[in-house]
């Protein structure tokens, strides 16, 4: 046993070492610090010997069953084939930016793979007796550990593990406060290691009373376009309008298409019926942080995580203030968590964080009153952007006078209840009052735009960042961040152009168009979208296939089948017909894969 622990140390500072390389000529080097130096040493060590643990405790277990021989060769080989693999992985990050996955595997082994890589037999051979020489090597460790007695001693393997606990300590504390503050090191370092999640505790502090800082704190700061990122690939063509339009978001977390009816949403009908609606129009994901990123950049959210600690704005974001457009935002959930201040806002001078209220109802209220007050006070002759962002339906959260429309109807979310079998109805009827009551206020919004006389120069947007499930697919999902079909992602999209006729469009479109909509139609930017997008302007009824939605863990691809092929957080890879129906055998195009993986990886250099 004591040559067991003697050789998971020895595996542990190889294993450490070569996830220290994944930084050694990438672009991250130039944002290290040393606090971050000694936080991407730690997290290395830390989380080789956790990786080391899996042939550790492969050996006890074959010790115990007093199997000694086979112990031995099994802790030799499945601790080569950890390093064999942390070499194959630091390859695969080199060259798509992201670790080993079912992804990878997919395209290796799909259809067209072999178009993709294209290996000749003398690589193979060379492979082959690299990986025999890894074995090699780690069994003549072990038999110098059997030699060498002064390893053994049972101070110093008691030393060397209360150095890698402390160690481990030191990297998941740490990171608890540059998670925080969005150290930029730290936050760009963390990313280089395979599947390392270190603990963060933002929810918590924020619950203390600590308020996160809006901007990533660190000296380095390499602008936009450099390092890593290249967003966008090249630089904005501007043509200058004649004069700029006033342009409004309303955003209501959690909408379910299913609502906007003439009985649950008036207001909004009958908006949609006199202007553009689009009929078919999906999310970027099926949660709020990653759906508003995607809304406001026109790239996934498996930017979030590159962009942060960049301090990368978006280039909607940028053009409105180029333009000295007066930006305000209206949120009725805080603004901290997720950090959108820091993400999305960072440019915006004092923008707005909070809204007070006791509840989802009266924030939302309060934001409808403070934005229709402020149409009063806008300059003349001067733009704006303004975005309201609207929580009842997230909330179902209403008081029982303002729930007698639909029946019948729960009082509140029993979410234990809630089960394959449970009748959605009321449950269904709960989330429509809500519907009703953000209705109403947001009808208040067109009634003061046009009493402002505000309808001829103003763009009203109105979506939803997510939808909301009903056990719609019948698999027991109820809500959002469970799954990627329709019923999570699909949301509704209503837009006022001023002096265009109402028209309902049928075709596909994603919230990764509304930037370029945005862009190309009002703010005079002339470059391709794909020069700063994944997406399209909303009349282009070129197809949205293969739809990227998610984030950087959890992320799928939506073919035009509608199938749904999907990358968990634990890596593995998971098909489904779009009523999430499994797909056994399913027939991988690795070319179609990649292309989609370079789409998703255009913005990276």
């Amino acid at each position: 046993m004591k040559k067991g622990i003697a050789f998971y140390f020895v595996s542990t500072i190889i294993l450490s070492i070569q996830l220290f390389y994944f930084i050694v000529g990438s672009s991250v080097s130039a944002y290290m610090d040393f606090s971050g130096w000694l936080f991407y040493i730690a997290s290395c060590l830390s989380h080789a010997a956790t990786i080391s643990l899996i042939p550790l405790i492969l050996f006890i277990l074959l010790k115990v069953c007093r199997l000694g021989k086979l112990a031995t060769g099994v802790f030799i080989l499945t601790s080569a084939t950890l390093s064999t693999i942390a070499y194959i992985d630091m390859i695969v990050y080199n060259l798509y930016r992201f670790h080993i996955n079912g992804i990878a595997l997919s395209m290796f082994f799909g259809k067209g793979g072999r178009e993709i890589f294209n290996f000749s037999s003398a690589q193979y051979w060379q492979a082959g007796l690299s990986v025999a020489g890894v074995i090699a090597a780690y069994s003549l460790i072990w038999w110098l550990i059997s030699r060498k007695k002064s390893l053994l001693k049972k101070k110093l393997l008691g030393t060397i593990a209360l150095l890698l606990v402390g160690t481990t300590l030191y990297a998941h504390g740490y990171h608890i406060y540059a998670a925080f503050n969005n150290q930029i090191s730290v936050q760009k370092c963390r990313r280089l290691l395979p599947y390392y999640f270190p603990t963060s505790a933002n929810g918590l502090l924020m619950d203390l009373g600590f308020l996160p800082p809006t901007q990533a704190t660190g000296e380095m700061d390499l602008g936009n376009g450099n390092g890593e990122i290249n967003y966008p690939i090249k630089p904005l063509e501007i043509t200058e309008k004649d004069s700029l339009t006033n342009i409004v978001f309303v955003l209501i977390d959690s909408w379910n298409p299913r609502a906007l009816t003439e009985e649950c949403m008036p207001n909004i009908y009958q908006y949609a019926e006199e202007n553009q609606r689009f009929d078919k129009h999906w999310s970027c994901s099926n949660g709020t942080r990653s759906s508003v990123f995607g809304l406001f950049f026109g790239l996934s959210s498996y930017y979030w995580d590159i962009f942060e600690p960049n301090q990368i704005s978006p280039l909607l974001i940028d053009r409105l203030l180029a333009k000295d457009y007066e930006v305000n935002i209206y949120p009725s959930a805080s603004l901290y968590d997720p950090p959108f201040a820091r993400v999305i806002f960072n440019k915006v001078k004092d923008v707005r964080l909070s809204t007070e209220g006791n509840s989802a109802l009266e924030r939302d209220t309060q934001i409808t009153k403070d934005f229709i007050a402020s149409l009063e006070e806008k300059s003349e002759g001067r733009p704006f952007f303004s975005l309201l962002f609207y929580d009842l339906p997230h909330s179902f959260e209403l008081p029982k006078e303002k729930l007698n429309r639909f029946q019948p109807t729960w009082e509140y979310a029993q979410y234990t209840t809630l089960d394959n079998e449970e009748d959605p109805l009321p449950f269904w009827n709960l989330y429509r009052h809500t519907c009703y009551q953000t209705d109403s206020l947001v009808g208040m919004v067109f009634s003061a735009l046009k009493e402002h006389e505000m309808e001829k120069n103003t763009v009203v947007i109105i979506t939803g960042d997510h939808s909301q499930e009903f056990n719609e697919n019948k698999k027991n999902y109820w809500g959002h961040n469970g799954n990627f079909s329709k019923y999570q992602i699909q949301v509704p999209m209503i837009c006022h152009f001023p002096g265009e006729e109402p028209k309902l469009h049928r075709h596909l479109t994603t919230h990764y168009d509304i930037v370029p909509t945005l862009m190309k139609n009002y703010l005079g930017v002339t470059n391709p979208t794909s020069d700063y997008s994944m997406g399209y302007a909303l009349e282009d009824t070129t197809g949205r296939h293969w739809h990227i939605v998610g984030s950087e863990l959890n992320y799928a691809f939506i073919t035009p089948e509608g199938d749904i092929i999907e990358k968990k957080a634990e890596s593995t890879i998971e098909v489904t017909d779009s009523a999430l129906n499994p797909i056994t055998d399913y027939p991988m195009d690795a070319i179609k894969m990649k292309e989609s993986i370079d789409k998703l990886n255009r913005f990276l250099k």
